[in-house]
């Protein structure tokens, strides 16, 4: 519900007599006080991104001035040194409330030069050497160390662990083992069902996120991290090209079920406002995966993708309509508008699409005026 909506229905309890005038004004006191608290911890993070990207340039523009300079292994320890200042800065603005977001985002961006220095140091020490197996167990025991000390301070660092240490666990098996390329994505793929199976546990056992808060980050964190491993298992492991396409949309399937479940049926301490966002963002991803689904694995002409994609668009914009998901609902218009643009363009040219479209707009702005009777909402 937005501000204005909650001053409206302030409004309307005092008309009605619900509230005295004094209740409503204090009401409307506690609106604004929450709304620019809001307001200013969005601005922070803004500054805080804008922030991390500055640093990151600034970074750059050294390394551009200082790498000629140095050779390969200097090169690693710079990119190492610079990652573990970032980090180290980042952990120590984290305790001080006005600079969390700051500290966060620092912290997330020196994780990411640790990583980038790791994968740099096979020019200076190739892989199963004394140098480059010691490289390994410092990007083995790097998310290790961190990880445990967040799961007792952040809610929000050890998901970003989590998603890092498969990455880490991937330069060690690669600097310390003879394991082939795929080999090392099945051990990825092992221990990232193993820890979503873990994080289902603890949130089970801790229902209202009491205990461990970081549990549920983590979680939906390991869920986006499976697309990634999924798709280096089929199209890089299984060398497969078209059908590959199916295992994305079946987990991509399994995630969209899993945040309905969160947005509807969980337990109330694990249910958060930002899963309609979160549901939103896999509507938004199933257009461009749907689309390619059915021109590269089905090769079907553009009246599956309406069916398809813009079937689920007009299922999702009629469930987004009866519970108030404004995002989701904006993500379905865009998924029912894009197969019919591709249709209209296929079909008919570019004067069919441009009928086409205005005949969809016809109908868009008759079903805004009937929305009551077409959803029956309450």
């Amino acid at each position: 519900m937005s501000r204005g909506e909650v001053h409206q229905a302030i409004d309307r309890w005092q008309a009605t007599g619900l509230v005295d005038a004094a209740t409503a004004g204090r009401l409307r006191a506690d609106v604004a006080r929450h709304a620019d608290a809001s307001a200013r911890r969005l601005s922070q993070y803004v500054l805080a991104f804008t922030g991390a990207v500055v640093l990151v340039t600034a970074g750059g523009v050294f390394l551009e001035w200082a790498w000629p300079l140095l050779d390969e292994r200097g090169r690693t320890l710079v990119l190492g040194v610079i990652g573990l200042g970032v980090l180290g800065g980042g952990i120590g603005l984290e305790r001080s409330t006005r600079w969390l977001p700051a500290g966060l985002l620092m912290q997330t961006a020196g994780v990411a030069l640790l990583l980038s220095a790791y994968v740099y140091s096979e020019r200076a020490w190739s892989d199963q050497t004394l140098g480059g197996s010691v490289v390994g167990l410092f990007a083995l025991a790097t998310p290790i160390v961190l990880t445990a000390r967040a799961m007792r301070s952040s809610a929000f660092m050890p998901a970003v662990h989590m998603a890092a240490g498969l990455a880490f666990l991937a330069v060690f098996l690669d600097r310390t083992t003879s394991l082939s390329g795929d080999a090392i994505v099945w051990v990825l793929d092992l221990v990232l069902v193993g820890a979503i199976a873990v994080f289902v546990r603890v949130l089970l056992g801790d229902p209202d996120g009491q205990r461990h808060p970081w549990a549920l980050n983590a979680f939906v964190l390991a869920m986006g991290g499976g697309f990634v491993l999924v798709a280096l298992t089929v199209f890089e492991t299984l060398h497969m090209s078209e059908d590959g396409l199916l295992a994305l949309d079946a987990w991509l399937l399994l995630s969209a079920g899993v945040t309905l479940w969160g947005v509807h049926l969980a337990p109330p301490g694990l249910r958060r406002s930002w899963f309609g966002v979160l549901l939103s963002l896999e509507m938004l991803a199933w257009i461009g995966l749907g689309l390619l689904t059915v021109d590269e694995t089905f090769g079907g002409p553009p009246e599956l993708a309406i069916a398809l994609v813009g079937g689920a668009g007009v299922l999702a914009f009629v469930h987004a309509d009866r519970h108030g998901l404004r995002a989701l609902m904006a993500a379905a218009s865009l998924a029912f508008i894009v197969p019919v643009w591709w249709w209209a363009v296929e079909r008919g040219g570019a004067l069919g699409g441009i009928a086409a479209l205005v005949g969809t707009a016809v109908f868009l702005f008759w079903a805004s005026g009937r929305r009551e009777q077409l959803f029956k909402a309450e």
